[in-house]
């Protein structure tokens, strides 16, 4: 009787656990798909996103990694190694905030994480807040598990505190203006720290600008933003460089390039607004020189100049422009005051001296035309400077003898046209013939010498290679002998020979 019961038993419990298992496997089976559906299929996809964005960053594929790992930190907010992979692709291309930025996050998630504190010590390093790496370097230190990682925090320690240190002398030197002090400190942290820190370079540049050695100032500027390619600071004071070299495209595009990160930044906005109004007023200046209207285009530049009036640089080269135009137009003031105030700028500028040579010439100031000539000699020893130092000095010396140019009352860089008029306008004025009756015989020598002078200026002038020569001071009394061959002259005008022969003149 006890085994039926047993057996009754049995089955009452069999059957208890089927229908149990009949309520729940449906529920079973729910959580299941949901965990594979969700949780398990997740962390499968986080995994296979993360072995991309690793395949993408060693293929160089760096914005694709980013992309890659955005989506992985998604998935997984609270993971902090994948905060920690996507700062190394921050690094990776010298985005070195946003890099900061992920590591701050990590570490906040695991303020012991041995990899982030180092990273993030060198990160700071970078950026020039060697103080603040000191103290990750210092944990890093505590926390390594190992005696390599832990030796490495050590050496990071202490060149983070030797960087400090640095640093607040060559502060110290700034802000006491002793820009020469601060290259000093700044150049022996060079010296001393194997990959000097972004702001190393952007403190160094700062320095260079101050003293004027601009193409330094650009260099140093230039390594900082190779370090962290968003550096405003970096970019503002660049632009400033190019600006001060007149190299104002490349300046616009710097503080263009700042100011699509920061459309609100005061000085790259400022410099911007400025070069784009100076550098149209020069390019229109530019336009109408080529088109020969010269007049125009000196008002041009000197509104460009009234844009920034202590741009020195400019000044320089707007000067040397506006000199140029003035001499086409034959304005001999205008050339000689920019001229003169292009040498002001640059005593060095051999265009400045030449063109100020150039300028006394035709001004008939020929012992300041030698002088010029001399000073762009001393600068350039060429052919260029020993012609015009040739020319200033022929010049001189026929200054004080007969002067073709004065014989004809007209100016050393007079056209053909010009000389022609003067002189047909002048021998009507001084013939022989047009002397009254009763003239002295010393009256009529004075007047045939006077008209002998002006066929003699007027043969040298109207021949283009005569008038080369005399210009160079070479001898021109050989020139090969023109007739003369007046017309309309009154009074029975016999003509005249040149060369050295008796001009014969009938009087009354």
């Amino acid at each position: 009787s006890q085994s039926p019961k047993r057996a009754m038993r049995v089955v009452l419990l069999r059957l208890w656990v089927a229908q149990e298992l009949a309520a729940w496997l449906p529920i079973a089976v729910i959580v299941a798909a949901e965990r594979s559906a969700s949780g398990g299929a997740e962390t499968e996809s986080a995994g296979r996103l993360r072995s991309l964005a690793d395949e993408a960053l060693i293929s160089g594929r760096a914005e694709e990694a980013l992309q890659l790992l955005a989506r992985v930190i998604a998935m997984e907010p609270l993971n902090e190694r994948n905060l920690y992979k996507r700062s190394r692709v921050y690094t990776r291309l010298h985005k070195s905030g946003a890099a900061l930025a992920d590591l701050d996050a990590s570490l906040r998630l695991a303020p012991e994480y041995e990899a982030a504190l180092s990273a993030r010590a060198r990160t700071l390093e970078s950026v020039g807040r060697c103080r603040e790496a000191s103290e990750d370097w210092r944990l890093a230190a505590q926390v390594a598990k190992k005696e390599k990682p832990a030796e490495e925090a050590r050496e990071g320690l202490a060149r983070a505190e030797q960087c400090a240190r640095a640093f607040e002398r060559a502060a110290a030197a700034e802000l006491r203006g002793d820009h020469r002090g601060q290259l000093e400190a700044l150049n022996a942290l060079v010296e001393l720290v194997q990959t000097p820190p972004a702001s190393v370079y952007l403190s160094r540049a700062r320095g260079h600008y101050a003293l004027g050695d601009l193409y330094e100032c650009i260099a140093d500027a230039g390594r900082a933003l190779k370090v962290d390619a968003d550096d405003l600071a970096a970019l503002e004071l660049r632009g400033a460089a190019y600006y001060r070299l007149a190299e104002h495209e490349t300046a616009k595009n710097h503080w263009q390039q700042a100011l699509k990160r920061d459309p609100e930044h005061e000085g790259c906005k400022r410099g911007y607004k400025l070069v784009r109004a100076l550098a149209k007023k020069d390019a229109a200046g530019d336009e109408l020189e080529k088109r020969g209207r010269h007049a125009e285009a000196i008002e041009s530049w000197r509104a460009a100049l009234a844009v920034d009036p202590d741009h020195a640089r400019y000044a320089l080269l707007a000067h040397l422009k506006i000199a140029r135009a003035a001499l086409a137009v034959k304005d001999h003031a205008a050339a000689l005051e920019s001229a003169a105030r292009a040498v002001a700028l640059d005593d060095a500028s051999l265009e400045a001296h030449l063109l100020r040579c150039e300028a006394q010439l035709a001004a008939e100031d020929y012992e300041a035309a030698v002088r010029s000539a001399k000073r762009a000699r001393e600068l350039h020893d060429d052919d260029r400077t020993k012609k015009a130092q040739a020319k200033a000095e022929a010049a001189l010396k026929q200054s004080k003898t007969i002067n073709f140019y004065k014989v004809l009352g007209v100016r050393r860089d007079a056209s053909t046209k010009d000389i022609k008029k003067a002189y047909r306008d002048l021998a009507l004025k001084h013939h022989p013939d047009k002397l009254p009756a009763d003239a002295s015989d010393a009256e009529k020598e004075a007047t045939v010498q006077k008209f002998q002078d002006i066929a003699h200026a007027y043969e040298i002038l109207s021949d283009d290679e005569a008038r080369a020569k005399y210009d160079r001071g070479e001898d021109v009394s050989g020139n090969p002998q023109q007739q003369a061959q007046p017309h309309g002259f009154p009074r029975g005008f016999q003509g005249f020979q040149h060369g050295g022969q008796r001009f014969h003149f009938r009087f009354g």
